[in-house]
């Protein structure tokens, strides 16, 4: 038995590690908790569901009936062209997906669309829809400028739309949602349309700036093409070059007047070179003797070519073009040769000295254009340059010219956006939706109820797990009592069988192993606060032994409120607080019950000096008389917190159980209790868990706890 006479009293029986892994394991599940939350407070939370449902059904039927309808639009990212002509726009491939439809669903619900369709329906003079949203005739709508109404009217519009893109495609859906059906039809096909057109106006927009923009760059690229060509003319005056060909349209300055001449004049020298050398060697060789070398030289020659042409014609036809030269060459030998054979010297020597003056004077005329040239590729350098700035000026005017035709073109470009399907008038409304709400409420108050549930259940700090008081409280767990009803607790306390006689007979066996010498002769049971069942507990201890057939005082030192008379049906008359202030006459006050071996004292008169009755010598003195005549003695003590009475009688007695009340006490105040007594260094054998109840159930406490099972099993078999 002295295995549990440890200075923990016998909670060293329970902390072996094997049977902390117990009951760890069998700890209940957190879904059997919130199952035993909820149904613990069904009530609580059948009435809130039940509330929302009945609330959700009243709003669906006070509500305004609403009618949805839908019109679908098609969005494609890449629109089609009449004309191969690059917009201003860049092109929907070059935009990022996501981004490119973020931003047209935006568009969609933009303020500037919603006061469009504002003012092309003319919803401000709308009767339909001013009865429809309940438009007041003093509102800013009605009495309002209209840019004031059609504002208010957006944002009128934009709460009852709808935008639903069409998962996985480029349809969007546009709805919109009022207690009209026409008008809600009117309202979604009209949000399509200026959405269209907007689209439209948009672009144009866009090409009108560019074209804008182009207009002012070509005005000042003509300025400066003009102000060059004018430039380049006064320094092609000033300078007296005058180009031709290439050169006058843009080629260069390489073809001038000046070049030309001096290129026909270089082969006109070359010419009168070659007649000069002719006609000296005609000359020279005439001089020699009757015999003319010309004719020789012209005769041979003319003999070479009637052969080559009498090989061609071998081959090719009299009109074949080589034939023709060579017969044409062999014409003009022969028209020499006849000429030189007039010829005589005087006349060789006279075409000698022309041929002589017609080379020295296309000489010096040579000489002069190559001045004049040398001089005019000087000049030439800066015209150059003009004339390369006039290229440039010419070359970007016209290039900004093509590019604002073209955006003049690009205007016919058909929109992206295309209408698929027209708003049809709803037949029925879509809201309210009286199953839906239905749904709806009983979601709410089902997850309101679990909310409600919840905080409760954080709030209630209270002991529900009986196992706390040694995890939590760090006590031995002496015995858990049932709830049972107060005019019939001493009945079944009386009935060995039934469920409370066991669970304090189990609570006495483990108590008879808290000391060496068994049960305590002297123990003190108390509480944290009052009403937690220290009093029937220590009556119900007290019966046990008188039971037994030890004999045992029940002594009631709760001076403050005393109880134990109550409880076993005897007057306050006299009893502790008489024997504390000086009286020695304990028989006198001592009351025996209706059970043999089973004595009360009261306590008496409620005296004006509780707390220094009990901590004076006498309270230590009268428990000593009383062990001298009774083997147990059982005390009924005042709560430990707010008062020192029971940390004084700890000391006194052998030791202390401390009573618990399940589902009441927070374990804050529990553990504030417990703390005193320790700091005192009360022997405190274990805890005394009270009035378990279905909602300790699922710990394994509470009704159906297990005691009298075979008593009731057997009843019904003698019934039967």
């Amino acid at each position: 038995m002295n295995q549990l006479a440890d200075p923990s009293g016998i909670g060293a029986h329970y902390r072996s590690s094997t049977t902390d892994d117990r009951a760890e394991a069998l700890e209940a599940s957190i879904f059997q908790r919130l199952w035993s939350a909820l149904w613990l407070n069904r009530l609580l939370v059948g009435g809130i569901v039940i509330t929302c449902v009945v609330l959700s059904i009243v709003i669906s039927l006070l509500s305004t009936p609403l009618y949805s309808a839908s019109a679908r639009v098609q969005i494609n990212r890449v629109e089609s062209n009449v004309t191969d002509v690059e917009g201003v726009e860049a092109e929907g491939d070059s935009l990022d997906y996501d981004e490119f439809y973020t931003t047209q669903y935006a568009l969609l619900e933009s303020v500037t669309l919603a006061e469009r369709v504002a003012r092309s329906l003319e919803l401000a003079t709308d009767e339909e829809f001013l009865t429809a949203f309940e438009i007041p005739a003093d509102s800013m709508i009605v009495r309002g400028d209209s840019r004031t109404a059609n504002q208010e009217i957006g944002n009128i519009l934009l709460e009852n739309l709808a935008i639903d893109p069409v998962r996985g495609s480029s349809l969007v859906d546009v709805g919109f949602t009022s207690p009209s059906r026409t008008l809600s039809a009117r309202i979604a096909d009209a949000w399509v349309d200026e959405f269209i057109e907007s689209s439209i106006e948009r672009r144009f927009a866009a090409s009108n700036d560019a074209r804008e923009f182009l207009e002012e760059q070509l005005a000042e690229l003509r300025d400066r093409l003009e102000q060059s060509e004018r430039e380049i003319v006064a320094y092609v005056t000033g300078n007296e070059i005058f180009p031709v060909g290439s050169a006058a349209e843009g080629g260069g300055a390489g073809d001038t007047l000046t070049g030309n001449a001096l290129s026909a004049t270089s082969a006109a020298l070359i010419e009168a070179r070659s007649a000069r050398i002719a006609a000296e060697s005609a000359f020279r060789e005439n001089a020699g003797g009757p015999e003319n070398p010309l004719l020789n030289t012209l005769r041979a020659r003319r003999a070479e070519l009637t052969s080559e042409r009498a090989e061609l014609l071998t081959r090719f036809t009299d009109g074949y073009p080589p034939v023709v030269a060579i017969t044409n060459q062999i014409a003009e030998i022969e028209r020499e040769i006849s000429a030189a054979e007039g010829l005589s010297r005087g006349d060789l020597q006279s075409a000698y000295r022309a041929a002589v003056e017609r080379e020295q004077a296309v000489q010096a005329q040579v000489d002069s254009l190559k001045n004049v040239y040398l001089a005019e590729q000087g000049a030439s350098i800066e015209y150059n340059i003009l004339q390369r700035d006039v290229d440039t000026n010419r070359e970007l005017y016209n290039g900004l010219l093509q590019r604002y035709k073209e955006i003049g073109v690009a205007g016919v470009e058909t929109s992206n956006t295309q209408l698929v399907d027209s708003a049809k008038i709803p037949r029925f409304p879509s809201s309210p939706n009286l199953p839906l709400n239905i749904v709806i409420g009983f979601l709410f108050g089902s997850g309101l109820a679990a909310g409600v549930v919840f905080v409760r259940e954080q709030i209630d700090r209270s002991l529900r797990d009986p196992t706390d008081v040694k995890k939590v409280l760090g006590l031995p767990l002496l015995g858990a009592i049932p709830r049972v009803d107060e005019d019939g607790y001493l009945e079944q306390l009386s009935d060995p069988k039934s469920e409370i006689s066991e669970a304090y007979l189990a609570t006495s066996t483990l108590l008879d192993l808290s000391t060496e010498h068994g049960f305590p002769r002297k123990l003190v049971l108390s509480s944290a606060v009052p009403n937690e069942g220290k009093t029937s507990s220590s009556y119900a201890l007290a019966n046990l032994l008188a039971r037994r057939g030890k004999k045992t005082i029940l002594v009631d030192f709760d001076l403050r409120s005393p109880s134990v008379g109550t409880i076993a049906g005897l007057p306050n008359v006299g009893g502790v607080s008489n024997l504390l202030s000086g009286s020695d006459d304990i028989a006198r006050f001592v009351r025996q019950g209706d059970r043999e071996n089973l004595s009360f004292l009261t306590a008496g008169p409620i005296p004006p000096n509780p707390g220094e009755l009990i901590a004076g010598e006498r309270a230590g003195r009268l428990l000593d008389m009383l062990a001298e005549q009774y083997d147990h003695i059982v005390i009924d003590s005042p709560p430990v917190l707010g008062m020192a009475d029971a940390l004084v009688l700890s000391l006194l007695a052998d030791g202390m159980v401390f009573v618990i009340e399940a589902n009441n006490v927070r374990l804050r105040q529990l553990s504030n209790a417990l703390q005193r007594l320790r700091d005192v260094d009360a022997a405190i054998f274990g805890a005394i868990v009270t009035k378990l109840d279905q909602r300790n159930s699922d710990f394994g406490y509470g009704y159906g706890y297990g005691y009298g099972y075979g008593y009731g099993q057997n009843s019904e078999s003698e019934k039967e």
